[in-house]
Parts: C-alpha cells; structure tokens; sequence
C-alpha cells in the first residue's frame, strides 16, 4: 500500500469533514484558498457540537474553528444564533471569546450576557473568556460575578483561576491589588478575595509526598492491595534491578486481579528483571487491563518469544497488541507487515482503537535510534488526538525529517502547540 503523501488539494469532502474532527491543518488551508461551497453547514456544526477527540487534553481548538468559521461566513450565524441551536456552552463560551477578540461586539455582550452562575453545573460560564478579551476591567466584572455566586451558594469554588489568569495576562500580583482596592465598596469582589486567599493557603498547605517505600513495603503493598496502589510504576522504574528482582519473584500466578494488576504497573516503565516464559499466558488473561499490563511490562523485552506473541495477536485481529509488543522484539522485517496492517482501511476505523495503536506505534518508534519516517507518518495522518499528531511532528522534527509539507500543514493545525512547532521549524512567524 502507497505511503501518504502531501495531500491534492481542493481536498475530497469526506477529506474535509474528517479534518474538520481531527484538527489537521489541511481542513483551514482549502477553506481560505478554495472555499467552503458545500461544507458550511459542517463548519457550523463543529462549531456547535465539538468533535475532537478527548477534549480535556485536546482542547476545543477555539481560534483554529474561529477561522473556518470566517472564512465559511458564518461569524454573525453563530453570535446571533441564527441556527436557533443553542450547542456546546463551553465551546460557544470560546469562540465568542475569539469573535469578541477581533472586535465583534456583540460576542462581547453575549460573553457578558452568558457569565452567569450555573448551579447545577456548578460553573460560571465565559468568565475566562471575558478576562482574556478585557483585562483588568473583564476580571472586575467576572470576579464580581464570582463573588455574587459565592454569597449565594457558599460550596460554590469561586473560579479562582480568574486571578492567575489575569496575572498572566498583566503581572504578577496585579488581580490581588485590584481585589484589596475594589473589597471595602464591593462586597462580591470580597467574597471572591476571600475565596482566592482560600485557596491559595490551600495548595501552600499542601502535604509533601511520602518518601519512596523500601522493596519490602512496595511488595506488601501488592499482596495486601484491594485497589490500585498509586505510583508503582514509578516506583518500579528508580527501583534498582536487584529490588525488581525481588518484586518479581512474587508468586503472580495465585494472585487475585487487583493484586495481579499492582504486580504488573510495577514494571510498567521497566520491563521484568529477567524474562520468563510463564509471563506469556497473562497476554490472554480474562481481563482486559490485566492483558494490557502483560502487553506493556512485555513490550520492554526483545525475546522472540514476545515477537511470535505479537503475530499471535494480529492472528486473533488485536491490531494495538500486535504493535505493542514489537515495540523491543521488532525487527527490519517486521516493517512492512506492520505497514500493512495499520494500513488495511478497517483497521484505524474505530477512533478509541486508532489511539490506542498508534500509541503504540509511538513508544516503538520513539525507542529506536533511528525514527522511521514511514511509520512516524503514519501517526501524524491516523491519530484522532491532537497531541498524539503534536508528538509525531515533535519527532519528526527532532530527527531532522519532518517533511516540508507536513510543517507547512502544521502551521494551520488546531492545536496550539502544534502551530508553534511548526513555526520555529521553519523559522517564520506564528499565522494565529
């Protein structure tokens, strides 16, 4: 199967439309140099319902949607909601922020308009986007909100996250000065004051970590565990080999799943001291986690007995195993029958499995001395995650073969991160 090349623009509407969920900047590129005939109700609606995948570590990509959204014609549609669709609120919340920022004002107002306290959200919508689009005088008017909120429903937390976010936008200390001078004739803006220096002691307050237990107390954290047990695996990886070793001479073939698990995150970021053929049968245990530990703790190991258990998974059709545990035992042979089963059209389909593999995918390239440029490609075109595409590109530009046309495509790209990559790699200015 060819390798992806640089794509032929004007792009394919099923092209489009996936962009338009991925984030790829190919998707903003042919919406400012061909147009948006025929795709301006699929801009909308990504601008109404997003589509990204994870948006807790993707973001919603506000400003790279705030540009299809001008070059589709759509900015007053969306801030006079003339779809009569009312949407996502936080991701409107976003691009009326981008909107107001370009000088739309009636998205401020609306921003203003929406900054009301949402109790059974527990949430104070648009408040962020006001103190970004206005400064000092945005953050007196969302803290004041806030404070109001906070005489009025005392467990409200009080987005306290206003104040840094001012400080960064001004100077450090800046929201605290306008909060000692506004408190005395503002008894919102106290509230809020209050609840700032609330948490602030809070997180001052904060215990520091335990110290790292010895080797008899991690294992008699594993057999006694009736839960996960919180940082094994790094516990595992500073462990020194003759401390594994005595870890991984635990009986783990009469452990109970919890146990089991807590065995195996142990050696999460290590591998086994020595490998051992009765480790291979935990790849096909009944349960899910316990067969992706035993895939994860295995990957660390070159033995060809990992190696045939990897084609063993592709045979069952376990795409992501079969990535997975070629990630030491792989060899130059393996390239092209790993190409072409992440290249067979049903094989990335499913957006939670494409993760998962070309997760995978990653750690196997990441870990070679020399990055393949056809398999790194291959994950900066199939991920559904934003940040998985941003490591790609990272690589490919750490190595020195990040092709001209994807940095150009990454310029574009929604994520932020991606854009000033992008930029510095090819030593031009940022576009947005």
């Amino acid at each position: 199967m060819a390798d992806f090349a640089e794509p032929i623009y004007p792009l394919e509407k099923a092209e489009l439309i996936r962009a338009l969920a991925t984030g790829h900047g190919r998707a903003l590129i042919h919406a400012e140099r061909f147009g948006t005939e025929n795709l301006r109700e699929e801009i909308l609606d990504a601008a109404l319902f997003p589509k990204v995948y994870d948006m807790q570590c993707n973001g919603h990509g506000e400003a790279w949607l705030a540009r299809l959204c001008e070059a589709a014609g759509l900015v007053e549609s969306f801030v006079s909601q003339d779809h009569g669709i009312a949407g996502d609120l936080d991701l409107r919340c976003g691009l009326l922020g981008q909107f107001a920022l370009r000088g739309n004002a009636t998205a401020r107002a609306e921003l203003r308009e929406l900054c009301r306290y949402d109790e059974k959200k527990d949430w104070l919508p648009a408040a962020g986007e006001i103190v970004e689009v206005d400064g000092e005088e945005g953050f007196l008017f969302a803290a004041d909100r806030a404070g109001e909120a906070l005489l009025k429903h005392p467990g409200y937390w009080g987005a306290v996250y206003l104040a840094s976010l001012l400080d960064e936008k001004a100077v450090e200390g800046r929201a605290m000065a306008i909060m000692d001078r506004e408190s005395s004739r503002n008894p919102n803006i106290a509230a809020f004051r209050e609840a700032v220096l609330e948490h602030e002691a809070r997180m001052n307050a904060k215990p520091q970590r335990p110290p790292t237990p010895t080797v008899v107390e991690v294992i008699g954290q594993i057999l006694a565990s009736t839960k996960r047990v919180p940082r094994l695996r790094n516990f595992g990886e500073k462990a020194t080999r003759k401390e594994r070793r005595k870890v991984a001479a635990l009986d783990f073939t009469k452990m109970e799943r919890v146990p089991l698990e807590n065995y195996l995150c142990y050696f999460q970021r290590s591998g086994f001291p020595e490998f051992r053929e009765e480790y291979l049968p935990l790849l096909q245990h009944p349960e899910e986690r316990v067969r992706w530990l035993a895939q994860v703790v295995l990957s660390h190991h070159a033995e060809p007995q990992v190696r045939r258990a990897a084609y063993e998974a592709l045979a069952r059709g376990e795409l992501a195993s079969f990535v997975r545990l070629l990630r030491s035992s792989g060899s130059a042979e393996d390239l092209e029958p790993l190409l072409a089963a992440i290249g067979a059209p049903e094989s990335l389909a499913d957006a939670d499995e494409a993760h998962d593999v070309v997760g995978a995918l990653y750690d196997l390239v990441n870990d070679h001395a020399k990055v393949n440029l056809r398999v790194i490609v291959r994950i900066y075109e199939s991920s559904p995650c934003r940040v998985c595409r941003y490591k790609a590109v990272k690589l490919m530009a750490e190595h020195s073969i990040l092709p001209q046309w994807i940095a150009e495509e990454c310029l574009n790209d929604a994520y932020d991160d991606t854009r000033e990559m992008a930029a510095k790699y090819l030593g031009v200015k940022r576009k947005f």
